[in-house]
């Protein structure tokens, strides 16, 4: 009897002891530090923004960034993130930049547009923050760097008019010129933006029916079917006449679409209250 209590204390005291073990073990975890963070410079802080069809595609600032060292042989990942002056890059713009340090170079095209992406308007002079960020996924928590700031005025590129002076005429208007009006009746003039490449105007409605027309005469013009106009609607050479069924003064945009050639092929309008 004494044997077998003996043996028996044994064997719980050896199952103890494993279980014991074993629960070290689970809480044991690998936390990685970041040793040394990414280091981020740029070729210029102050790079020219006035988007032309000439540099479009030119670079206008490269960003080099060092490797970051997590304490071990980590295969990182770099992105550099752009946000507005003073931002917590909470909804940064991206651009992956690679696994290792390198460059990043971005054209004026590119750098206009994450001006216009974080909500800076055109021909202002703005800032912007940027900073790398290497990752290792959930073994650490990203190594970011210190911020650059660029200061830059954002100039979209502006694009001549190929198709013409626009206007709307019909009976949401000023009536059909020549019936019964005369044919010099104006037409109600757009006014071409070179930046957004669309015809705007701020006028009246009535109820009933209009069209567009170029240059004050039917040589060329746009209509179209659907009521949509709130999100637009599709407009071509061949297209009958459009309806307005609620009065009252619109922002009327008009976006034309032309061909390889230049060749005008149609469009789409807009009305916003």
């Amino acid at each position: 009897m004494k044997n077998w209590l003996t043996q028996g204390l044994g064997l719980c005291a050896v199952l103890l002891l494993s279980l014991t073990s074993a629960c070290k073990k689970d809480e044991t975890r690998a936390v990685l530090t970041p040793g040394v963070a990414p280091t981020l410079k740029a070729s210029t802080t102050t790079p020219d923004l006035a988007l032309t069809t000439a540099n479009s595609s030119a670079t206008a600032v490269t960003f080099t960034y060092t490797a970051a060292d997590f304490g071990y042989s980590a295969y990182a990942t770099y992105v550099v993130q752009f946000d507005k002056k003073g931002g917590n890059f909470a909804n940064p713009v991206t651009y992956t930049a690679g696994t290792a340090g390198g460059t990043l170079s971005l054209t004026t095209a590119q750098l206009v547009n994450v001006f216009s992406s974080l909500g800076y308007p055109s021909n202002i002079s703005s800032q912007v923050d940027v900073r790398a960020v290497a990752s290792v996924g959930a073994a650490a928590a990203p190594a970011t760097s210190s911020v650059v700031t660029l200061t830059g005025t954002p100039v979209p590129l502006c694009i001549a008019n190929i198709n013409g002076d626009w206007g709307i005429v019909g009976t949401a208007v000023d009536g059909w010129p020549g019936n019964p009006l005369p044919a010099a009746q104006p037409d109600r003039m757009l006014t071409y933006d070179c930046y957004t490449q669309t015809f705007t105007l701020r006028t009246t409605f009535a109820a009933g029916a209009f069209k567009f027309r170029a240059n004050k005469a039917w040589n060329t013009a746009l209509g179209g079917s659907g009521n949509n106009y709130s999100a637009g609607v599709a407009l071509s050479t061949s297209g009958g006449d459009l309806m307005i069924t609620t009065p009252g003064t619109y922002t009327v945009t008009l976006a034309l679409t032309n061909d390889n050639v230049g060749g005008l092929t149609g469009g789409t309008v807009t009305l916003k209250p």
